[in-house]
């Protein structure tokens, strides 16, 4: 009868006890982990573009002697982590392999449930010590958020502490939660000290976004989790190693491996190999880096900020590819007379707005300055001519079939030459002005309309949008000509408006912007501002006259051997005086091109073009045209 009453007890404080963890213990919990992150750019395929590591070892802004004294002041924050955004990006592999090393029921009956882990619990009561291994919720309680004395005030030994903190954090998320976190905030996923977290860690050691592993690379990240101390010494030289460490991840899989489909997938394994990076990429500061850095300011101040943007890996990798054949076509004129021949590049989706790839400079370098929006920008030169004539059409008496005297007018002062002789002293229609960029002609619109107004009225248009205004000095008769100052970015901004019937839409890199401890989507790419600057029929009447320069004689002709056949662009190219500045616009009416060229010296650091020789062939088309037409041909063929 005793042991029937020991029986009944032992039952009644199971009982007792699964009472105590679901009612009396908190049923929600509040993961507040440690600040451990910092904020990176990646495109919607998981490509990381940029680290902003400001507190970290990634910021190479910083020698490693401030890094050193940092460390020494424990302000370097030495774990960052790049959360992935969605349960629905994880790949099929890493959750395969996750719960088929930590818990193959993670998702059904088993210790990381509430059921599981309340009888965990219970057993580890009643044998009065914490002992066995951690479970998922446990791993992610020890690596982010569980502090090494105990939960808060409640003084348990660690084990413990994980166990009821645990439970609660089963009670209040579901296993898809539960891992998405612990893949997010995990501290275990590291090769070096100052990288962790899935995403970095499949960079750091195999220089390729986690969906880009195979399965072999993906378990080996995978059996890193729980410290793999043995597994790491052979990791610090991965290339002399690979074969072993290739043994040692099969066989550890062939012990685990129980099912038909993962004995499937172990043949599969073995004809796979380790491809491990030779370099860490992510510690590189790029051009494109500085850009996103800089664009980055509207929320900067928040917490592990993630950018998704709209650049991407592939265009970026097109856009170089573009960029290496621009460069061996000129390869004698990359250098003359002590300068160095520089370019700059932007191409937008013009309905959308958003910035699809970008060149900084020629090399992509990150010491070099970034020419997309370097300053004041550049003089412009004709790419200015029609945004005066859209004004015209707007709100003057002009239209494509007006006519303008392409001479000198001896009642004015001012009257600037032309490149050629072409429909000299001759009366012409505004289609002819912009095709063969005739200065004479486009300055005597001075005839009908007063330079000094348009120009303001231009000026007071393009600010709404952010472009710059310059100073009143640079206004009046030559302001068509291009003697405003832009950058390739403004110049965008511009034509994107031109080209999308008037309306602008604030050119963006970003996507998104989501601030994951929040969980909240701070930016969305789709809700931007529009604003309508022109009418559809001015805006129209304009874009119409710009496919006539890739004709015979116009100024984009010499580019239509570089461009798909069987398609209408619309361009317009511009050359400043001594023909120091390169500039072309080209679109095909979804998608915008802008480009820049010219001679640049750096001097200790500081940019000089005083004095810089004339761009090749001494004209916007033959210079920016030629790499404006090659990265077209690259990204959007």
């Amino acid at each position: 009868m005793n042991d029937w009453i020991k029986a009944i007890a032992v039952v009644g404080g199971v009982f007792l006890a699964l009472l105590l963890f679901h009612v009396i213990w908190p049923s929600k919990m509040k993961m507040e982990p440690h600040a451990n992150f910092i904020s990176s750019v990646r495109d919607e395929q998981q490509n990381i573009l940029a680290v902003f590591g400001e507190n970290t070892i990634l910021n190479n802004r910083l020698t490693a002697e401030e890094l050193k004294a940092m460390n020494a002041k424990g302000e370097l924050n030495k774990f960052p982590i790049v959360p992935v955004m969605s349960y629905e990006e994880l790949p099929e592999s890493y959750v395969y392999f996750l719960t088929k090393v930590e818990s193959k029921n993670f998702f059904g009956f088993g210790k990381d449930n509430v059921f599981g882990m309340s009888f965990s619990g219970i057993a580890r009561l009643f044998k009065g010590k914490a002992d066995g291994g951690s479970n998922i919720p446990q791993q992610l309680l020890k690596n982010a958020i569980h502090k090494k004395e105990g939960m808060g005030t409640i003084y348990l030994s660690r084990k413990y502490g994980e166990q009821l903190a645990a439970f609660q954090m089963v009670k209040s998320a579901s296993p898809e939660e539960i891992l998405l976190a612990y893949t997010n905030y995990s501290g275990n996923f590291f090769y070096e000290r100052d990288f962790s977290g899935l995403i970095l860690a499949s960079y750091s050691i195999f220089g390729r976004p986690p969906h880009a592993l195979n399965d072999l690379e993906m378990l080996l990240t995978v059996k890193t989790l729980k410290g793999a101390s043995e597994l790491k010494a052979l990791c610090d030289d991965g290339v002399t190693n690979r074969e072993a460490i290739k043994a040692y991840i099969l066989d550890f899989f062939e012990l685990i491996a129980e099912e038909p489909g993962d004995k499937k997938r172990l043949r599969e394994m073995q004809s796979m190999e380790l491809y491990f990076a030779k370099g860490n990429q992510l510690r590189n500061t790029s051009a494109l880096t500085n850009f996103f850095h800089k664009t980055k300011k509207q929320t900067e101040q928040r917490f592990a900020t993630q950018y998704i943007s709209s650049i991407t890996q592939e265009n970026q990798s097109k856009l170089q590819e573009a960029t290496s054949a621009f460069s061996k076509r000129f390869q004698k004129q990359l250098a003359v007379e002590g300068y160095d021949l520089e370019v700059s590049l932007i191409a937008v989706d013009i309905k959308t707005g958003n910035i699809e790839a970008t060149l900084g400079n020629r090399k992509n370098s990150g010491a070099i300055a970034n020419f997309t929006d370097y300053g004041e920008g550049f003089q412009c030169g004709s790419i200015l001519k029609p945004l005066v004539f859209l004004e015209l059409f707007e709100n003057y008496d002009f239209d494509a079939n007006t006519k303008l005297f392409n001479g000198d007018l001896k009642e004015y002062k001012y009257n600037p030459s032309n490149v050629g002789k072409k429909l000299l002293n001759k009366e012409v229609r505004v289609g002819d002005v912009l095709k063969y960029s005739l200065n004479k002609a486009a300055v005597n619109y001075r005839v009908y309309a007063n330079p000094l107004e348009v120009a303001r009225h231009v000026e007071d248009k393009l600010s709404e949008v952010e472009i710059s205004s310059n100073p009143s000095y640079s206004l009046g008769e030559s302001y068509i000509l291009g003697t405003k100052t832009m950058t390739p970015w403004e110049v965008a901004q511009a034509y994107q408006m031109l080209f999308n019937e008037g309306e602008a839409v604030p050119l963006s890199p970003w996507k998104y912007i989501i601030d994951p401890h929040l969980q909240d989507t701070i930016f969305d790419g789709r809700s931007k501002k529009r604003k309508t600057l022109y009418t559809m029929a001015s805006a129209k009447s304009i874009k119409s006259l710009l496919p006539h320069a890739f004709e015979a004689g116009g100024t984009c002709h010499r580019l239509r051997q570089f461009l798909p056949k069987e398609k209408q662009y619309y361009g317009k190219t511009g050359t400043t005086g001594k023909a120091k500045d390169g500039w072309t616009v080209l679109s095909d009416g979804k998608k915008l091109i802008v480009a820049w060229a010219g001679y640049v010296k750096n001097e200790n650091g500081l940019l000089n073009r005083k004095g810089a020789p004339a761009i090749p062939s001494k004209s916007g088309a033959g210079s920016a045209g030629i790499l404006a037409a090659m990265a077209y041909s690259k990204l959007y063929r």
